[in-house]
């Protein structure tokens, strides 16, 4: 009998999520509160709280419909001699695995003072800061996502572009769980801010992450625009978070995938009505293996290629909207190696 090895399980719940906002605790509009009314008349049932630099728990925020993760953005500038808007500069979210009121695992005191909102400190827990390195290189970036991971923390990467890096920085970061194929306020404000460029990139530097689609909210005017649709078998913080860590998710501009498996040398795809469906590897697959185009398909096949190191899918909806599968390594669905040598450790240097 053959064996079918499930990439996105249609028989789990899916929840829809927006891993990355901010409310008015630091420079958004919306109190958190505000926050969960105005994602859940859309249908989200999860929430990251990711303001910027401080970490406050909104577990009172939580039911049995939804659920708010506890998070926080670090910022990290490199041109310190230029002006803000010049800087490269590195964002990660770092969410705790836990709902528990938990110290902060990093804090960068100088980007706290340039908040012009007033933090309020008083339940405020952070472990102690003296020996946090704030220098900007991929090489104490990896020192700090260690050590949040270390504390019981994921992290992600955010807005490569409108952050103005470049392959020699993020083809070099190790440790991430996801990076942010699209963000929709970047998008708003001018910047092409869908990149799956350069989610190859780091896929082909060795680098084993998932991509999500986030808001990156600041106001009510950017909620519902990039969506995180998680699969688990239940609404409950640990299981988020485990399916996050597991890479039991895909990311949304609007469409939607229903199921995705591989059987028999083969992999099946389930959607909502698509324009085009298309199965991108670490090279060029052919366009007779790669990609099916016909109005208002639901399910396309897709035989393996012998030079598939991963495999990863996207979907376009007849506005151009796209759902994005995470990369798919071989030996996550396949016992036979590929044809061609392991590529995947193109670092570029700094």
């Amino acid at each position: 009998m053959s064996e079918r090895i499930y990439l996105i399980d249609g028989r789990k719940n899916s929840y829809k999520a927006n891993l990355h906002c901010h409310t008015n605790v630091s420079d958004g509009e919306l109190s958190p509160l505000a926050v969960k009314e105005s994602y859940k008349e859309k249908g989200y049932s999860v929430v990251a709280y990711t303001d910027h630099e401080i970490l406050v728990p909104h577990d009172d925020l939580n039911d049995e419909n939804f659920i708010a993760l506890s998070g926080y953005e670090l910022i990290i500038y490199a041109d310190k001699h230029l002006p803000l808007n010049m800087r490269r500069v590195t964002h990660i979210n770092i969410i705790s695995k836990t709902p528990d009121f938990v110290e902060q695992p990093v804090v960068n005191m100088e980007n706290i003072t340039r908040l012009e909102k007033h933090l309020d400190f008083s339940n405020w827990k952070k472990q102690d800061d003296s020996g946090d390195d704030f220098e900007y290189s991929a090489e104490n970036l990896n020192k700090i996502i260690k050590k949040v991971k270390d504390a019981g923390f994921i992290v992600s990467y955010n807005h490569p572009t409108w952050s103005k890096e470049d392959e020699s920085y993020f083809t070099n970061i190790d440790g991430l769980y996801a990076m942010e194929i699209y963000n929709h306020e970047c998008q708003c404000i001018g910047y092409d801010a869908y990149c799956p460029y350069i989610y190859e990139a780091m896929l082909r530097s060795g680098q084993r992450l998932g991509c999500v689609a986030t808001d990156d909210t600041h106001s009510k005017s950017t909620v519902g625009g990039g969506f995180t649709m998680i699969q688990a078998d239940n609404l409950e913080y640990g299981e988020i978070i485990a399916a996050l860590e597991n890479g039991d998710y895909y990311a949304s501009r609007g469409p939607e995938i229903k199921a995705l498996w591989y059987e028999d040398g083969v992999f099946h795809i389930e959607c909502s009505p698509a324009q085009r469906i298309v199965v991108s590897n670490s090279g060029r697959r052919s366009p007779a293996t790669s990609r099916i185009n016909s109005e208002g398909v639901t399910h396309a096949e897709f035989p393996i290629d012998e030079q598939d190191l991963f495999v990863r899918f996207t979907v376009y909806d007849k506005a151009g909207n796209t759902a994005n599968t995470r990369a798919y390594f071989r030996d996550e669905f396949e016992k036979t190696p590929a044809a061609i040598p392991d590529i995947c450790n193109r670092r570029i240097g700094g």
